[in-house]
């Protein structure tokens, strides 16, 4: 099996100093993370991509593709917020510079 590989451009640093890096797509309209290995889960990628008509202020949504009730939003302060059926899970600032 191919071990997933992705050219980071960009970092989340979560409020529990866990630092994950991911690639984000020229465009900003996607967010690619390296899903770690476990047990259960042999690791992979894991893409969030832009909800368009979603934008609020000066935030912008992502939805997660392998599992739409888990979203991500981004704003221009730097500050991201990880909600998963309705409830923040995790929040974050963007740690590099990402465009």
């Amino acid at each position: 099996m191919v071990k997933p590989n992705i050219v980071a451009n960009g970092a989340i640093k979560w409020a529990n100093g866990v630092r994950e890096e991911m690639n984000i797509s020229q465009t900003g309209s996607t967010l690619t993370f390296l899903t770690p290995a476990s047990m259960l889960n042999p690791g992979g990628i894991t893409i969030f991509s832009r909800i368009d008509s979603a934008r609020n202020g000066n935030c912008e949504h992502y939805y997660n593709e392998g599992s739409v009730k888990v979203r991500m939003q981004v704003c221009d302060t730097g500050e991201v917020t990880l909600i998963q059926d309705g409830q923040v899970v995790n929040v974050g600032s963007l740690s590099q510079a990402v465009y």
